[in-house]
């Protein structure tokens, strides 16, 4: 299964083709890394596709395991005002455009798991890293967004889960999925904040979901309140709990 740039751009949104240079590499250290040694271009989208990661990296630069038959993308985009900048909204958009894409093309349920990864059950299917593009003064100048999603490799633990079996009975291709995952992704910014962190929620109920620890910490009785658009939980007792703030659901 070859990963091709024609293939994929035939599929874009008309919009979406006009708007980003797209590159295909079979193999890469990391696709964020990538992507963070470019130029930025001015109003541009950069998107770079591979199979295989031989350095993926996760939250907290935690190894992510890449291997061939994968798909993993990343895209950069301009940051028009960082003073307002929120990038759980770019994470978001990226976990409910996985988790639409996977429905509709394989026909599939997946669940989100606050913040950045997509399971079904127990097993994690796909994980997301956002991270900020830095210019030359150090100057928040865009984001990196990116995916790893295991779609048609056959690693697979108790805890880690592929989507190979879907992939062929489906006869979905990496170059549709990529496609489709970039059209809805595309979509999903254009929302405002609210709507999207609604959209977020219909793919992780978090709302009513009670607590087994915060940051390592064993508490009894809280629960989530809400979710609000930056991403912090509201917690039963009011307490806030903040993005990279590590929770453990008693459920």
């Amino acid at each position: 299964m070859t990963i091709e740039a024609a293939q994929i751009q035939r599929v874009l949104s008309p919009e979406l083709r006009d708007l980003l240079t797209l590159s295909v590499q079979q193999v890469l250290p990391s696709t964020n890394a990538y992507l963070l040694q470019q130029p930025m271009r001015d109003q541009q989208w950069s998107v770079v596709v591979a199979q295989q990661q031989t350095q993926g990296r996760g939250q907290r630069d935690h190894q992510f395991v890449s291997p061939i038959g994968g798909l993993y993308l990343s895209l950069l985009m301009p940051v028009r005002d960082p003073a307002c900048f929120n990038a759980f909204q770019q994470t978001a958009a990226a976990g409910v455009a996985l988790a639409e894409t996977i429905q509709a093309l394989l026909h599939y349920e997946v669940q989100l798991k606050w913040v950045n990864d997509v399971y079904n059950r127990r097993q994690k299917l796909a994980g997301i890293l956002t991270e900020g593009y830095l210019d030359v003064t150090g100057r928040l100048s865009g984001v990196v967004v990116g995916v790893g999603l295991n779609f048609a490799s056959t690693i697979e633990t108790e805890h880690i889960g592929n989507l190979r079996a879907l992939v062929v009975a489906q006869q979905v291709t990496i170059n549709q999925f990529s496609a489709q995952y970039l059209n809805r992704l595309y979509t999903l910014l254009q929302l405002p904040a609210l709507e999207l962190t609604r959209r977020y929620q219909r793919w992780t109920p978090l709302v009513g979901r009670k607590l087994q620890s915060i940051a390592g910490q064993p508490v009894k009785g809280l629960s989530v309140s809400a979710l609000k658009p930056d991403g912090t939980l509201i917690l039963s007792n009011q307490q806030i709990v903040r993005i990279g703030q590590r929770v453990r659901f008693a459920d």
